[in-house]
């Protein structure tokens, strides 16, 4: 039998008996308690009836038809008491929940227990759908109204009764007719329709971060039914509290910044990938093995029936017993022996030492010795090599420091060394002659050098006009390029040394002399027809067999002009970057029009 049908019978003694359920914690757990008591008691009674030979009809037919018999285990119930637990029972069912999720229309069916508030029930609704709950309301579908978190689903069950619990249509037609326990229905599950509405978060709700909450709601399952439960959890901070720096950086693009920031948890450690401990040990293992040598021997003793030769037999004695105090003895002279030996070694080193830095000290001043003199005879050549071919300002300096101070000195001489005026005025007149010569002397060096060091700057400025660029790239190393404005100045320098050529055969000479005149026919103008003109009149001349004397100047002016023409922009683009003032095209450089030209070469083979 059922507990229902059981404390069907009690039912009916109290008609029109209503149970109003108590909304609080305490009311529900002595509901819990006193279900638990009935179905222990009507587990006693299903034994009992079994043991008797009844069957589970059989025992419902008995409990209808006589009354059960008291017993210490089940005592009488009253009526009332038996009438509001048939109806907690009946609330204790589980409540089908159809929500509508809205704004999205979002149909979820849950079954709830009938002991859960709707807050409860909300709770658990967002956690399977993860909504907010902060958000999340819930309505009646029909009416609209707002559920309160307070409400139990049990008074739900209240309100509206299932159709199988009684007979009649409705508590106000009159008594409810009770049914007997034969035929009564089982508790039926009840559906409760409402909305779930997710309403938009709030602006200052969307500001807010985590760092500015006090406190905060978690989620868990501790109740002892799995329901869940809202913890509270309280932030323990220092207000206006900054946080620590790291450093950083600046977007210059934007002006955001960006901080460092740092966390506390400890990395994983790497696992190594070689085995750095093991558990061997070191204990050796040991085998028997037998084997035979290769000769065996033995030792045979004389006896009566055997000779044995002891010819060559040797008799050893004992020698005389070594005591204690000669081993000291002996210990002590050997330790003479060897402090003596260390004494003469150390001797040894200390005299070699003495040797070797007496000799390394005489190498150091030969040598010293040696670099002097040959300091003094590079000083000697230098000042030699400075009067001989003065190149600085300071080398004729010196030479006309010398010059005054020999004059001075012939001077003195003479006023000193007696003899009549005529004498010394003849003597001061030689010496004024020579002075002059050796100012001759010294002017002709001055121009010497200057052409020297003109002709230095100018292989430097060429060198650099036709030597590569020197690019610096990314990674910090410079690349040289090769570039059309450098392999044109360097076909240009070419020929420029070409040109300064001396002692080449004469059809070499013509080869460089063509090869000048078609590179700089290329531009027609008064420069040009110059170089032109005078390529035209040096190799008619070597055509005529003319000597390299007689032609000295003409290749001269020959040099100049093409100089002229590789440093000018116009012809040689590298040379812009060389020029101390800023260029301009005058009348020498200046590009004839095409007709000009076209008249010209007409004229000019």
């Amino acid at each position: 039998t059922t507990m229902e049908d059981a404390l069907a019978p009690a039912s009916a003694s109290g008609p029109g008996a209503t149970f109003t359920p108590d909304p609080s914690r305490a009311g529900m757990k002595e509901i819990k308690k006193e279900s638990a008591a009935k179905i222990a008691a009507e587990a006693e009674t299903e034994t009992e009836l079994q043991a008797d030979g009844l069957g589970e009809g059989d025992g419902a037919a008995a409990t209808a038809a006589a009354p059960v018999p008291a017993s210490p285990s089940c005592a009488p119930i009253p009526a009332e008491a038996m009438e509001g637990e048939i109806q907690s029972q009946n609330k204790r069912r589980a409540i089908s929940i159809d929500v509508v999720i809205m704004p999205e229309e979002f149909r979820v069916v849950e079954k709830f227990d009938s002991l859960l508030t709707l807050k409860q029930v909300r709770i658990m609704l967002c956690k399977r759908l993860s909504l907010p709950l902060s958000r999340f309301s819930l309505k009646t579908r029909n009416q609209g109204v707002e559920c309160k978190d307070e409400t139990y689903l049990t008074e739900w069950v209240t309100e509206s009764e299932p159709s199988g619990s009684t007979a009649g249509s409705g508590a106000g037609e009159g008594p409810p007719v009770p049914v007997p326990p034969a035929v009564a229905p089982q508790p039926q599950t009840q559906t409760l329709e409402l909305i779930g509405t997710v309403s938009p978060p709030k602006a200052e709700e969307e500001g807010k971060t985590q760092n500015s909450l006090s406190s905060f709601e978690v989620m868990i399952d501790t109740d002892i039914n799995g329901h869940p439960v809202l913890v509270n959890v309280t932030v323990d901070r220092e207000k206006d509290s900054k946080k620590a720096y790291f450093g950083g950086y600046r977007d210059k693009r934007n002006g955001k910044t960006y901080h460092h920031a740092c966390t506390q948890t400890l990395r994983k450690p790497k696992e190594s990938k070689t085995v750095k401990f093991t558990r061997e040990t070191q204990t050796i293992k040991i085998s028997n093995k037998s084997a035979q040598s290769k000769r065996e021997q033995g030792t045979q003793m004389a006896r009566k029936d055997l000779y044995i030769d002891s010819s060559a037999d040797k008799i050893i004695t004992s020698q005389p017993y070594f005591t204690t105090e000669e081993l000291l003895e002996l210990k002590g002279k050997k330790a003479l022996a060897i402090q003596c030996f260390i004494r003469q070694c150390f001797a040894w080193r200390k005299v070699a030492n003495y040797y070797y830095t007496k000799k390394d000290e005489e190498k150091r001043k030969r040598e010293a010795e040696v670099e002097a003199e040959r300091a003094q005879k590079e000083a000697e050549a230098e000042r030699i090599r400075r009067r001989m071919e003065p190149t600085t300002k300071a080398d004729f300096d010196a030479l006309y420091e010398e010059l005054r101070a020999w004059k001075s000195h012939q001077e003195k001489s003479i006023k000193e060394g007696g003899g009549t005026h005529d004498q010394i005025q003849a003597a001061l007149r030689e010496l004024l002659d020579k002075e002059v010569k050796l100012l001759q002397t010294i002017d002709k060096l001055r121009i010497k050098a200057r052409s020297k060091v003109k002709e230095d700057q100018i292989q430097a400025r060429l060198e650099l006009m036709a030597s590569p660029k020197e690019w610096l790239t990314s990674q910090g190393a410079y690349v040289d390029v090769v570039t059309p404005f450098t392999t044109r100045a360097s076909e240009l320098v070419q020929l420029y040394h070409g040109l300064k050529l001396r002692n080449i055969p004469d059809e070499q000479r013509i080869d460089v002399l063509m090869s000048v005149k078609y590179t700089v026919k290329e531009f027609d103008c008064p420069l040009t027809r110059d170089i032109i003109n005078l390529c035209n009149r040096e190799k008619d001349m070597l055509d005529r067999g003319r000597s390299s004397v007689s032609l000295a100047g003409l290749r001269r002016r020959l040099e100049n002009l093409f100089l002229h023409f590789v440093e000018t922009p116009e012809f040689n683009p590298s040379s812009h970057n060389f020029q101390r003032v800023p260029y301009e095209i005058n009348s020498r450089t200046k590009i004839y029009s095409k007709s000009a030209t076209a008249l010209y070469s007409k004229k000019t083979p």
